[in-house]
């Protein structure tokens, strides 16, 4: 099977197998995002030894899957491991063998996946697993370590971010994003999907352009088909894949998922602190849960500066996870198994959704995005806006606050056909940029822009709309 972009992962990684010195190397996101894959692709048939935490297994089971492992490379100990620093110090016999296999990089790769399961509660895992790397991998010079996993939280916590024996130990971090709009289109022509790219922006839309995802859909049919058959049949792929996603990915907690799901129910974010009041959950368990999530990548959080008190706000970035909890909910509370055709029948719920997801799309492709603005070296702060005034105010769905001493104020249109301009949306587009500039102070110039699906019509009131970006344009 061949790999579909992440060019720039991969030449980072064969970069790293390249080096005269022991690396060690976290690819960590979102499950379901093609880590292993990219791994696998990349040193193909190249490890000098390779192991996979098992999911939810204990202690003895862990060691017991790593001593297969050490028997597949060479180990002639007949018993597992009795605790994880003989597992690491067989580890290192195997290793220093003149047998073992070497890339064609001269490099001794060890590739430890779905890192964190190994590390069950109690367990010396952690402790050994450093001892093994500070004695003896890091000096070796030959030596590429890589361990990758979807507990993202738990990866930055106790790796990159560890402050005792695996400090400053990482010597490269690869987070691995989903797929582009542009990388998805590449995969559904190599296979053949012959999909508009409205149909796939709307697929990516709903599936976050997660390859898992992607790779499930059924060339000869329909989206719709596809959403129904993957997210709301009976026993449907995905219906439960939320519940698993945060399960593998965060600790077993109610207070994820009912962050979340409230969270789903605002396009543009709510104050921290008023979610925390809202969902009456102890002030430290929801600030620990929230960052979880940030690092997760399901969340944004984002300071007002512009607003009174500086509040920060926090908002649902997930694709997947958006769809989930407008749809999939939606459907399991009525009590029968409805379609996604049904479902976009409800127009409210499903033009929040659209807008919502829309919104998504574009932080996504920001780079995209000030591609096409012509400012790709331009350094800015983008996020959406929303005034304190609780008469007259505004809501902007993005800002790009460039260091130029420009700021786009950016207007989102998902429509089938090119949006209508006249002469109340340019009133409304215009009583946005004036509240924006009054509440901020700003003094940069402030230009107002369309970001659509297929452009704009109503030529008499587009003379002050300082720029129009269509689908296009996210493709990059």
């Amino acid at each position: 099977m061949i790999i579909i972009g992440r060019k720039q992962e991969r030449n980072e990684l064969i970069r790293l197998a390249k080096t005269r010195k022991s690396e060690m190397v976290c690819v960590y996101g979102r499950r379901r995002v093609g880590k292993t894959f990219l791994i696998e692709q990349t040193f193909r048939n190249e490890f000098a030894f390779r192991a996979t935490g098992v999911e939810t297994g204990n202690t003895r089971m862990q060691l017991k899957a790593f001593h297969r492992r050490l028997l597949d490379c060479g180990d002639t100990a007949r018993t597992a491991p009795g605790d994880w620093f003989e597992a690491f110090s067989r580890l290192e016999k195997v290793l220093s063998s003149e047998r073992i296999k070497r890339s064609s990089y001269g490099k001794r790769i060890v590739f430890l996946d779905e890192f964190p399961w190994f590390a069950t509660k109690k367990s010396d895992f952690l402790e050994a697993f450093g001892e093994f790397w500070n004695r003896y991998g890091a000096s070796q010079g030959d030596m590429m370590m890589i361990i990758c996993g979807s507990a993202t939280s738990w990866i930055i916590g106790n790796i990159i971010e560890n402050t005792g024996s695996m400090y400053n130990r990482v010597t490269c971090q690869i987070f691995l994003h989903p797929f582009t709009l542009q990388e998805t289109e590449l995969m559904f022509q190599a296979k053949g999907f012959g999909w508009s790219r409205r149909q796939i922006a709307e697929c990516q839309m709903i599936f976050g352009g997660l390859p898992y995802f992607l790779d499930q859909l059924n060339e000869n049919e329909s989206l719709p088909w596809n959403v129904d058959h993957l997210c709301f049949e009976q026993d449907a792929l995905l219906r439960s894949e939320t519940k698993r996603l945060l399960e593998t990915t965060l600790k077993k907690s109610d207070i994820y998922d009912r962050i979340l799901k409230y969270l789903a129910q605002f396009t543009y974010g709510i104050e921290t602190a008023k979610c925390q009041r809202e969902l009456n959950i102890p002030h430290t368990s929801f600030l620990r849960a929230v960052d979880d999530l940030k690092k997760c990548r399901y969340i944004l959080e984002y300071k007002g500066y512009y607003n009174k008190g500086i509040p920060s706000r926090i908002q649902l970035i997930d694709p997947f996870l958006l769809f989930h909890y407008h749809f999939i909910v939606a459907s399991e509370a009525a009590g029968e198994m409805l379609s996604f055709s049904d479902l976009k029948d409800n127009e409210g719920l499903y033009h929040n959704w659209l807008g919502h997801a829309f919104e998504t799309l574009c932080l996504y492709h920001i780079e995209e995005i000030k591609s096409a603005l012509g400012i790709s070296g331009v350094r800015a702060n983008c996020y959406p806006w929303v005034s304190d005034r609780k008469k007259g105010g505004a809501q902007i769905d993005l800002v790009i606050e460039r260091a130029d001493q420009l700021t786009n104020i950016c207007e989102l249109k998902f429509t089938d056909h090119p949006f209508s301009m006249d002469a109340e949306i340019e009133r409304d587009l215009l009583h946005k940029v004036q509240v924006y500039r009054e509440e901020t102070d700003t003094a940069a110039a402030l230009k107002p822009t369309m970001i659509t699906f297929c452009g704009i019509t109503g030529t008499a009131y587009t003379e002050r709309i300082s720029k129009v970006l269509t689908l296009d344009d996210l493709f990059g």
